[in-house]
């Protein structure tokens, strides 16, 4: 009697043992699924940049507000209300009867990235995690860093390198700490410096923006555009260094790249063109309404 007890006992623990090893298996084996928060990892924000600007972008915009082939996902209310949950089934399944394609064949913690990155379009991640100050930043942008001679923020600055006006918003801080002090990682894509020289003994430098079989065309730094026939050149020679500066890794402080970030995040969220999205935030509600 005491030894069946036992057996029965020994096999009602090999059962339940088998069921949470099955049941452990089967749920390895589900796709994963979206957490109930944003995971706003830098890595993760980057992978979905990734993979926004290669699966999303051509319809959306790169900044995910609409094109002529599908609507805006940023600042429209209608999508900013959609869970995680919710915007991770679309993606994976698709919306046929609006021509939007399914994306099953990327996999869950890419297309978790995906949901990652558009809600830093959104503005509802990222936010909490920059360390540094911004107003220390912005002096140092337009000062010791001297990133205004080549670059734009609201306006004002330079105009041979890219406007950063909305260069923090869609970008977590370790990338853009990345881009600051590795800017040749990512594959060489700074322009070098192009000098030229007229038969007439004029020089020039700048960036090489067009060029053909009998002219081309050189942007200065003060942003001004300048036309040569080739038949009025002397030389062209391509500089070795690239326009952006390679050692601000040891010329900045860890903090003060700290503060520059600060800066581009706090002015790509609070200045002119956070207040554009406001704008037509408020423009998708009423059309809603």
């Amino acid at each position: 009697m005491l030894f069946a007890r036992r057996c029965s006992g020994v096999a009602g623990l090999l059962a339940w043992t088998f069921l949470f090893m099955a049941a452990a298996s089967a749920q390895e084996q589900k796709p994963r699924q979206p957490a109930s928060g944003a995971h706003g990892s830098s890595q993760a924000i980057a992978e979905g940049r990734q993979a926004f600007e290669s699966h999303c972008a051509g319809c959306h915009g790169l900044d995910g507000r609409g094109g002529e082939r599908a609507p805006d996902v940023a600042t429209r209310a209608g999508v900013q209300r959609l869970s995680n949950a919710d915007l991770f089934k679309i993606i994976q399944r698709g919306m046929p009867a609006a021509g939007m394609p399914s994306f099953a064949t990327l996999d869950s913690s890419r297309i978790n990235s995906l949901v990652d990155y558009l809600r830093l379009l959104q503005g509802k991640i990222g936010g909490a995690k920059v360390a540094g100050d911004p107003q220390k930043g912005k002096v140092l942008f337009y000062g010791k860093a001297r990133c205004a001679e080549c670059h734009m923020m609201d306006g004002a600055g330079g105009f041979i390198a890219a406007d950063l006006s909305s260069y923090g918003r869609t970008r977590a801080p370790d990338e853009i700490r990345e881009a600051i002090t590795k800017p040749g990682k990512d594959g060489g894509t700074s322009r070098g410096i192009v000098a030229v020289t007229t038969r007439d003994g004029q020089n020039f430098s700048g960036v090489l923006r067009n060029e053909d079989n009998f002219s081309l065309q050189l942007q200065t730094l003060d942003g001004v555009f300048h036309l040569f026939v080739k038949s009025d050149v002397e030389s062209l020679a391509h500089q070795p260094e690239s326009l952006m500066p390679l050692d601000y890794g040891t010329a900045l402080s860890r903090s003060e790249v700290d503060d520059l970030i600060a800066y581009l995040v706090t002015a790509a969220r609070t200045g002119k063109s956070e207040a554009a999205s406001r704008t037509g935030r408020n423009r998708n509600d009423e059309d809603e309404d």
